[in-house]
């Protein structure tokens, strides 16, 4: 109560209290209980703030708790998953190792067997080898197969009797000729190749083999040799088997292959090297050196080819006698070795001067021709007839093939052509072709390449 009193600590009399206890309540004291007003509703704000505050907090928290007991119950399903997968793996890898096992197993019982495979396969392959030469053998050293053109069967001296046999009629007199095989004129190339493929295999065992084409001009030896693209012939069909058999079933036994091709030609009795942009080549006793190219792939054949064509493309590169030779060289594991070679031979047409009407150079060529063919004939007339001396230097023809009529170590086959159509080439064709099969010539042996 010292607010109400004087500054010297009295009041001045009764009705100074009373008028100051009425100022205190009119105007001191409201504004007192505005203030206590106001502190109070300050104060129930606060409250209901801090009230609200926690019942936020507390849902918060509920919510927090309760996603963190789905998340456990989530976690205690992975656990329990990722226990049965463990479980599952563990079995799967008892299985594997079972399996590989099983595979190691059979792995070894399988090189076992392929060891076991391939000496049976070299035996076989020896058998076959032996067997084949016997095949080769009795059926003569110098063979002759016959393919004969399309003709005018109605009125002709000709007749195909069987796969092996032909008739032929002249001057009233009938003749039987019998061969190895007859091609007749619906045999296709393929059927061709497969009856003289038995030679090839001789030359993959080591053996001088020679197929040679004979006969008249436009009886299609060219054909037969070599073909078209649509229908090879003998020389692109034989380099592919030899690739193929070598690289499959003699490489299974241990044998590795290289093959080197030469490609030359006879021209007027001079020799020319196809492969060499035509080169003239000098004979020197019995070698020949000629430009050669390795043959790894069908495609090295038909670039040899292609540069024949660019150099003997012309009038008269079928006026030539033309000689391809694959030169084989043959290694097996076991030491053995084989070097041998195949000739591919396409003789060059016989004509008569008077039948052709042939002058000039052309004449010159076609006597060229009949004179080496007749030394041709000459030769094996005189292995025939078993002559103490052959006379092989007479042509540059016979020079080059000496070592297929029987100078050599060589199995040799002829393919005779005749045209029915032209009577008096057909009689010589077929008269020479019996002293080619009453020929024997030397035993072939198997080429080792060692002196």
């Amino acid at each position: 109560m010292e607010g109400l009193k004087n500054p010297n600590g009295r009041f001045e009399d009764r009705q100074d209290l009373l008028s100051r206890i009425e100022k205190y309540e009119r105007k001191v004291i409201p504004s007192y209980e505005g203030k206590v007003h106001e502190l109070t509703h300050k104060l129930r704000n606060r409250q209901s703030i801090c009230s609200s505050v926690s019942c936020i907090d507390v849902s918060k928290r509920i919510g927090e708790f309760e996603k963190d007991s789905k998340m456990n119950l989530e976690l205690d399903k992975v656990r329990s998953e990722l226990k049965r997968a463990e479980e599952v793996i563990r079995e799967k890898d008892n299985e594997i190792e079972a399996k590989n096992k099983e595979i190691r197993e059979m792995t070894n019982t399988i090189q076992k067997m392929a060891a076991t495979f391939k000496t049976e396969m070299s035996k076989q392959e020896i058998l076959i080898r032996e067997l084949n030469d016997e095949v080769v053998d009795l059926r003569g050293q110098i063979r002759v197969a016959i393919r004969v053109r399309d003709y005018e069967k109605d009125g002709s001296n000709f007749e195909i009797t069987s796969d092996n046999e032909v008739k032929f009629q002249q001057n009233g007199q009938t003749n039987v000729f019998q061969f190895e095989n007859v091609f007749k004129p619906t045999t296709n190339q393929s059927q061709v190749f497969n009856e003289i493929k038995e030679l090839i295999l001789c030359a993959l065992h080591g053996k001088n083999v020679s197929l040679i084409a004979f006969g008249p001009t436009s009886s299609g030896k060219t054909y037969t040799m070599r073909g078209d693209e649509e229908n090879q012939g003998v020389i692109p069909r034989a380099i592919n088997f030899m690739l193929e058999h070598s690289r499959h079933d003699l490489a299974t036994i241990g044998w590795q292959y290289s093959f080197v091709a030469s490609f030359i030609e006879v021209y007027n009795d001079e020799v020319f090297d196809l492969l060499d942009e035509k080169k003239k080549i000098k004979i020197t006793g019995e070698a020949v050196t000629s430009k050669k190219i390795p043959i790894q792939s069908m495609r090295d054949l038909a670039d040899a080819q292609r540069s024949v064509a660019s150099t003997a493309c012309n009038l008269h590169s079928s006026r030539s006698h033309a000689i391809f030779q694959i030169y084989i060289d043959g290694a097996n594991k076991s030491g053995e070795t084989i070097k041998c070679s195949l000739k591919l031979v396409d003789l060059a047409g016989s004509e008569r001067a008077k039948e052709s009407g042939a002058q000039g150079e052309q004449f010159k060529e076609l006597t060229k021709i009949n004179q080496s063919l007749s030394f041709l004939k000459n030769c094996i007339r005189a292995q025939k007839n078993k002559d103490a001396h052959v006379s092989y230097r007479d042509s540059k023809l016979t020079t080059l093939l000496r070592d297929s009529l029987g100078a050599g170590s060589s199995k040799t086959m002829f393919i005779a052509h005749v045209n029915p159509n032209d009577v008096c080439e057909t009689d010589r064709t077929l008269k020479f072709t019996s002293d080619l099969r009453s020929t024997r010539i030397g035993k072939a042996t198997v080429q080792t390449g060692q002196q």
